[in-house]
Parts: structure tokens; C-alpha cells; sequence
């Protein structure tokens, strides 16, 4: 789930905590200070004692701004219950794309936690044309490894701007599944 996963875009802080591990090191990054440069290293006693001042050095490291924009980002996430609401309508979201799948074949797999969702489709270029389409629509997403449609959508993501994509994925592939249907009838037809 690389750094992406951290500050709570799962529900939970790190994704690590989901699987009941805990890792020697994480890192935290982009998130940690709203977009803010800022870096942390966090790990067990055990890894810190093997640091020594001068031995790590970064230029995300934390000035003063940095800092104070990262203490309020982790108060931001802990008042408005920003990990309850990305589980909550994390859960909604895919819930919603496993019942768009079972109307339109072409999502192969529902996947993620939290606000870190995706939608395996069965092809190339549908994936790049969701894109476009859900771009022209106002709705940010993005497609990795060819056929994955991934959502990374902000944590105060409600119901109903789930709703919303659902239902502009859902005409996407209606439209594509109709103009699919009407090129292969043609093309099998004998115009000699």
C-alpha cells in the first residue's frame, strides 16, 4: 500500500495496524503535514538505539512551520473522527462499486481499505477512457498498472459524493458496454 497508506487514509494510522504487525520502521511523508514538505521515521526502541545525531539527515525534517501545520493536521484527523469516516464510508464506497460490478462486467475486482480504493477493470482502454470521462464529469481519479481505476479521495469524503462516482461510473460503462455491443454486431456482419 506504500506511503500512501499512512495518516489515516485507511481508517487507521499506519495500514500496518490493520494486519496486527508492527514494523521495526515506517515513514510518513505528504500527508503528515497537509501537503506541507514534512518527513518522519517512526520506529521501535529497539531501531532507535541504533541512530546516532549526524548519522540521518533529511530536507522535509520539520521546521518550525512544518511542524506546527503537522500537530494540527494529527488534531484535525483526531476531532473530526477523520479515521472513523474513512472506514465508514470506505466501506460504503466499495460496497457500492461490488454492486456496480454485478451490473457491468467489466470490473473484475473490488479492492482496499479505508479511502484507499480500487476497481480492476478487464480492460486497457476502458481504464483510460474512465478516466477521461469521470475528468469531464469533475471527478479526480486515477488508473495504474493499465486496468486499475484507483480512488484516493479526500478524507471528509461523504455518501453522497460516493453516490455521485457511483453513478457516473455506472453510465461510463453503460455507454461503453452499449457502443462495445453495437461495434461487434457490425463488425461481424458481411458487407460483400
Amino acid at each position: 500500500m506504500r506511503f500512501q497508506s499512512g495518516m489515516g487514509r485507511t481508517g487507521k494510522w499506519c495500514a500496518y495496524q490493520h494486519y496486527g504487525i508492527q514494523p521495526d520502521v515506517t515513514t510518513l511523508a505528504k500527508p503528515l503535514a497537509g501537503g506541507i514538505p514534512l518527513g518522519a521515521v517512526l520506529c521501535t526502541e529497539e531501531v532507535s538505539r541504533a541512530f546516532r545525531a549526524g548519522m540521518h539527515g533529511t530536507t522535509f525534517g520539520g521546521g518550525p512551520l512544518a511542524c506546527a501545520v503537522g500537530i494540527a493536521v494529527i488534531d484535525a484527523i483526531e476531532k473530526d473522527g477523520l479515521l472513523a469516516n474513512a472506514t465508514e464510508v470506505g466501506d460504503y464506497f466499495q460496497s457500492e462499486l461490488r454492486s456496480l460490478a454485478k451490473r457491468h462486467s467489466a470490473i473484475t475486482e473490488v479492492r482496499g481499505k479505508g479511502l484507499m480504493v480500487a476497481a480492476e477493470l478487464d480492460s486497457a482502454e476502458l481504464a483510460k477512457l474512465t478516466v477521461a470521462e469521470m475528468l469531464k464529469r469533475r471527478i479526480l481519479i486515477n488508473c495504474t498498472s493499465d486496468t486499475v481505476l484507483r480512488f484516493l479521495p479526500p478524507f471528509i469524503l461523504e455518501r453522497a459524493h460516493v453516490d455521485t462516482a457511483i453513478q457516473a461510473l455506472d453510465e461510463i460503462f453503460t455507454e461503453h458496454a452499449a457502443t462495445h455491443t453495437a461495434a461487434a454486431s457490425t463488425g461481424g456482419q458481411n458487407h460483400g
